[in-house]
């Protein structure tokens, strides 16, 4: 649980810092998606104040008027060979404890971003443990390879080969690999230990819910800053829930009088509260709507696991769970997968069914690793909730505004290695967001993020949605629209649209742009053949 402590809202009209980008990296001053993380920028020195009794070096002279020696009680001064000993001294001294410093920090290699990496970043498989093949109905052993960070050291040929590979070399295609390599010692699967990995307490702690409380002696318990742009001052409150609005950011001309509900609180269709019949919530756009005015009523004798407002959205929903980690082949050994986090095992689930539930979950958290290369921690500044992570591990909360259930996570492999990740959320037949989109930083400048970008836009097309929203910082602009063929949202009219529909939040610095999904993109379009193009 979070502890959200609520403040005056005239007090956060200054805009916060956000340690992250959208869309692209604010770090990074190239024009180009496919990014790592930026070096740290060295602090320019500091002008020393001279103060009388400190000597600097090369300061000395007629008219300096600074003091040569320090005089201390009960050291006779130093004649000149000897301070410039002493100097030469603390010199040395310095030098020695700068290396002793940084050897303090080990070196580690960058290392692929895989599952069986994973598993030895967490210690669950030793890094050059033996792993077998073995056919599960005989017990016999069919393969023998050893377990690094870069892939599977095949006994049988001598090389490196990814998890999939070396079921191939065992003579075998389940397209269950995880489930039939074990360690040599323990006789524990990757699969079961991908399920021991998931169940860290470090992997528990980033999908946690976002449970926002206000302070226990807090009078007013919304929110402090407005949904749409997240800046306080004069905001307008929902009756029903936290949310907090601008009457400019939601193209209100006045103050409303007596109660006022959000978007988020009324029915879709009526606009009207719980006062006209019970509310039920889309399990696609998380719209709330009467079952009178549209959308599915409950079935107590056939209990779904999602309700939803209307056959668009149950459609688009169903799509997307068909595509959930079925692994799609690109040119050059690419390939990309949607993922998303699950919990629990649905009711009735085929051992396919479980086997591809742990597998999306291990390459949520493989995809977390990626992000976290590519941006700085995005922090919302009023909950200290980390937007990335809770994007990647769709964290639904209690506050609408870091809502982050919904998103899913496309990957772009190569072999193993997921090299590209990208967060996406549809909010039904209108809109898609696309916050954040990185690419590691060996893979940059091969258009890597444009295969992967392509490859989103073709299935939000097959599900005939119509816009794409990114975020982008304004000196990338130019490069989303050049090459990539956005537009910025100025038609007010879209603005409007866009502004009642739970979107992933960033400052006025931030602009949206979006894309009409009219053209199929070429899936099979592998990069381009030089570097200079995406």
């Amino acid at each position: 649980m979070m502890a959200y402590n609520l403040r005056n809202r005239n007090s956060l009209n200054t805009r916060g810092t956000y340690l992250g980008s959208s869309g692209s990296d604010t770090e990074s001053y190239d024009s180009d998606p496919d990014f790592g993380p930026p070096s740290r920028a060295r602090r320019p020195r500091r002008s020393l104040r001279r103060a009388a009794g400190i000597r600097i070096p090369g300061s000395e002279g007629e008219n300096s008027g600074w003091n040569t020696q320090r005089k201390r009680s009960g050291r006779p001064p130093r004649s000149s060979a000897t301070r410039e000993e002493h100097r030469q001294g603390l010199i040395e001294r310095h030098k020695r404890r700068r290396r002793s410093n940084f050897s303090l920090v080990p070196h580690v290699p960058v290392t692929k971003r895989s599952v069986v990496s994973w598993l030895i970043g967490l210690g669950i498989v030793k890094a050059n443990e033996v792993v077998w093949y073995v056919d599960k109905p005989s017990g016999n052993i069919l393969g023998e390879g050893i377990a690094t960070r870069e892939g599977i050291h095949c006994q049988c040929c001598s090389r490196l080969v990814t998890v999939k590979e070396f079921e191939v070399h065992a003579g075998r295609n389940t397209k269950r690999p995880y489930e039939h390599i074990v360690q040599a010692v323990s006789q524990r699967s990757l699969l079961a230990c991908q399920i021991k990995a998931w169940e860290h307490k470090d992997e528990q702690e980033r999908r946690k819910f976002n449970n926002i409380q206000p302070a226990p002696k807090a009078v007013d318990k919304s929110d402090d800053a407005c949904m749409i742009c997240a800046d306080g001052g004069d905001l307008i409150c929902c009756e029903n829930c936290p949310s907090t609005f601008h009457a400019k950011c939601i193209f209100m001309e006045s103050i409303p009088q007596g109660e006022w509900l959000c978007f988020y609180c009324v029915c879709k269709y009526c606009g009207c509260g719980i006062a006209n019949g019970m509310l039920k919530k889309c399990g696609q756009c998380e719209k709330r709507y009467h079952s009178n005015c549209g959308g599915e009523n409950l079935d107590l004798m056939n209990n779904a696991g999602h309700l939803f407002c209307g056959k668009s959205c149950k459609q688009i929903h169903e799509k997307f769970q068909r595509l959930l980690g079925v692994r799609n082949d690109l040119r050059d050994g690419l390939s990309w997968t949607l993922i998303q986090r699950r919990d629990q095992p649905l009711n009735g689930s085929s051992a396919d069914d479980n086997y591809t539930r742990i597998e999306c979950n291990s390459k949520i958290a493989v995809a977390w690793q990626v992000m976290n290369e590519c941006f700085l921690s995005t922090i919302d500044r009023h909950t200290k909730a980390n937007m990335v992570q809770s994007i990647v591990y769709n964290r639904g909360s209690n506050f609408t505004r870091i809502n982050y259930g919904g998103f899913y996570t496309a990957i772009l492999e190569k072999g193993d290695e997921i090299i590209c990740a990208a967060s996406i959320r549809v909010h039904g037949k209108l809109l898609a967001e696309m916050p954040f989109i990185g690419t590691r930083g060996r893979y940059r400048r091969q258009g890597m993020a444009s295969v992967l970008e392509k490859c989103i836009e073709s299935t939000l097309c097959s599900m005939d949605i119509e816009k794409l929203v990114i975020p982008s910082m304004n000196d990338l602009t130019s490069m989303w629209m050049d090459k990539y063929f956005f537009a910025r949202v100025e038609d007010e009219s879209l603005k409007q649209a866009l502004s009642v529909y739970n979107m992933v939040m960033f400052p006025a610095q931030v602009v949206k742009l979006h894309k009409t999904l009219a053209m199929l993109p070429d899936l099979n379009q592998g990069p381009p053949e030089t570097t200079e193009e995406l």
